[in-house]
């Protein structure tokens, strides 16, 4: 009888529980500090559980302020990008031909002890945007690939249980033909094995980049990714920043777009997204006052919108179990939820069943023996 308990219990662990409250996202912002996590919820009059925190390579992955983030509910997203914090790039190729003793393993055992000392889910970004310019100096896609397949290959072999690995490209990205029916995105991919999360960096520029830029919403620069997600089923969407700059033509333009935004995560067409982090440049202030500053305070508009968006029940997720991330359990499909039911269902058949013939031997047992004729 213990054995079919342990079978029970075992089934039960099996069954991974689907996000509750159904569709849930979190929404999160750009800080490196407690400060300025706290500064922009006091902007947004709500908690802001994502907390997107830059690196480069050889930093501390880890600081005061995100400990302090995991203890007060809130989420780290980690970008790892392949520069020194002098500045100088390290080649893709390099990191993806690393071996075993090297420098460049060692940093990356390094960073695998402190994700696993951190003992909270992570979701890490390895280079985001390597498709975009700046990056082109590091190496083609196929280094790329290499090389996050080779850094997560490092972690999870380290014993990394804890980190969530989400590809980040630019918006464009998934929309640019790359030739052969693929896009640029598709060059850039490591795999469905090497990968949790989908993500885009995606803005609405108008035309502060271009005097032939336009106006675009967020169902419009958003599909592509959508239609990418649709191509990998199990994989989760992410926007690892957004923003939207003010239409001179239309003063209450931005607020519009960010309300629309909301509206269209809400829906079930967007159910594969999984969490929504704001970015703008406050802290460089190289946009600041510009046509291309993507703060959420360059108008009253913008601002009502941002307060509305924080409260919106769409981004009520407060942790990453509520996306389905819960630490020590990784995230299951439905064709996985149904056959843990169906292994569940099958033992608790069985004991039932046990139960029945036990009951009818005690019964047999006490009957008193017949008289003999």
């Amino acid at each position: 009888m213990r054995s079919a308990v342990a079978l029970v219990v075992l089934a039960g662990n099996m069954v991974a529980t689907p996000p509750a409250g159904g569709h849930r996202l979190i929404l999160g912002t750009v800080a490196q500090t407690r400060q300025e996590v706290q500064q922009r919820e006091q902007e947004a009059g709500h908690h802001l559980t994502g907390m997107r925190v830059f690196r480069r390579w050889g930093e501390p992955l880890f600081t005061a302020d995100q400990q302090w983030a995991k203890k007060t509910g809130h989420v780290v997203f980690l970008s790892i990008k392949s520069r020194r914090t002098n500045g100088a790039l390290i080649s893709w190729r390099d990191i993806a031909s690393a071996r075993r003793g090297s420098p460049l393993q060692k940093d990356m055992l390094r960073q695998a002890a402190q994700i696993k000392r951190f003992r909270a889910v992570v979701y890490v970004v390895f280079n985001h945007e390597p498709d975009a310019k700046t990056s082109r100096p590091m190496g083609t896609p196929a280094d790329f690939i290499a090389a996050w397949r080779h850094l997560v290959g490092t972690y999870r072999a380290a014993g990394v249980r804890n980190a969530r690995y989400v590809w980040t490209l630019t918006g464009p990205a998934f929309g640019a033909s790359a030739g052969n029916g693929l896009t640029r995105a598709d060059t850039y991919y490591p795999g469905d094995a090497y990968v949790d999360d989908i993500g885009a960096d995606t803005y609405n520029w108008n035309t502060c980049h271009s005097s032939s830029g336009a106006w675009q919403g967020p169902a419009e620069l958003l599909e592509p990714q959508r239609r990418f997600g649709l191509r990998h089923p199990g994989k989760g969407l992410m926007l690892l920043e957004w923003g939207t700059v003010e239409d001179r033509a239309r003063p209450d333009h931005k607020g519009e777009w960010m309300q629309n935004l909301t509206r269209l995560l809400a829906t079930p067409a967007y159910r594969q997204y999984r969490a929504v982090l704001h970015w703008d440049d406050r802290f460089t202030k190289l946009m600041a006052g510009t046509t291309c500053d993507f703060d959420n305070r360059t108008s009253a508009g913008a601002q009502s919108a941002w307060r509305a968006m924080a409260a919106a029940p769409v981004f009520s997720a407060r942790s990453a179990c509520d996306i389905g991330d819960c630490p020590a359990r990784r995230r299951r499909s439905r064709s996985a939820y149904v056959l843990a039911a169906v292994a569940a269902a099958t033992v608790l058949a069985g004991l039932v069943t046990v139960g029945l013939r036990r009951r009818s031997v005690r019964h047999v047992r006490a009957r008193p023996a017949s008289p003999v004729k």
